[in-house]
């Protein structure tokens, strides 16, 4: 039995739902805007969802993220680009980094990578090094609306980078001694499509929503561990934000956000699952160049 505080349910995603979009950093782009845009953001955010690993014969314990792992907090590091190629489209780059971190106190074994973990304290020690993903679309202007509002809509794919860590007493007798599983080893790039919303507010402050989502339906990894390695992948990514330009070419953003990341993998050898979803805060700072 796991023992951690109970996991309080969001309503994020159903207000991102009701918006029906999410918000990233960004400013309209003209004709005369052939500038680079860089954005560094910072999140908080509280997990949830769950991990399981098998190694051959040794089913895996279904570990609960938030209330059976302790982990409470989740941080990102996000770093943006983007410039426009013409009045209608523009290159959007990201780079993230996240962290998970906690611990619990488990009061009989648990199974993880083939490893069988002792009563005791278990810690989470996924950190930023762990936790990598990239993503690159191409937006495409679709409508414009109000007093200078636009609507865009997105291509693109992500790539996600993912070695699930904990740290904790293997038993004896364990067939195993490896507590992390590297889902980043049968990772494939996964399309996305995007909806994006601009929408001026005041002359410096604008309404930004975005929803992102990406699905990988069940193919060939092209790895083999124990035979072929079959790999699903599903990404859903909303923001709400506001934009403030409090300078020339110097922007600053607030916004909530809702994150989830699916990934299946099934072999003769593996059955590696983690659904992990996150609720939280951001702010950043853009600078145009």
């Amino acid at each position: 039995m796991f023992r951690t505080k109970s996991y309080p349910r969001s309503i994020l995603g159903s207000a991102a739902l009701l918006v029906g979009t999410t918000g990233l950093i960004s400013l309209p782009a003209y004709a005369n805007d052939d500038s680079w845009h860089v954005a560094v953001r910072a999140e908080q955010a509280t997990p949830g969802g769950w991990v399981r690993v098998r190694e051959n014969a040794i089913e895996g314990t279904q570990l609960p993220i938030h209330d059976g792992l302790g982990v409470n907090h989740m941080q990102t590091i996000r770093l943006d680009a983007w410039k426009p190629l013409s009045d209608a489209s523009e290159l959007h780059f990201g780079l993230s980094t996240s962290r998970l971190d906690g611990h619990t106190l488990i009061d009989r074994p648990a199974y993880y990578n083939g490893t069988t973990i002792a009563p005791g304290r278990l810690d989470t020690i996924t950190r930023f090094q762990d936790f990598v993903a990239f993503d690159a679309s191409y937006w495409h202007r679709l409508a414009d609306f109000g007093k200078g509002g636009r609507l865009w809509g997105s291509v693109g794919a992500t790539y996600v980078m993912l070695n699930f860590r904990l740290d904790g007493s293997i038993a004896a007798d364990s067939t195993g001694h490896e507590l992390k599983e590297d889902f980043y080893v049968q990772e494939l790039p996964v399309p996305t499509l995007g909806l994006h919303l601009r929408y001026p507010l005041t002359d410096a402050l604008k309404l930004t929503a975005d929803v992102t989502l990406g699905r990988l339906p069940w193919v060939n990894s092209l790895r083999t561990e124990g035979g072929e390695v079959r790999l699903a992948q599903t990404h859903e990514e909303e923001e709400v934000g506001l934009e403030y330009n409090f300078a020339p070419h110097w922007r600053a953003v607030a916004y909530v956000v809702h994150r989830y990341l699916g990934q299946d993998e099934r072999s003769r050898e593996d059955g590696n699952v983690i659904h992990l979803s996150s609720n939280g805060i951001g702010l950043g700072v853009g600078y145009q160049f």
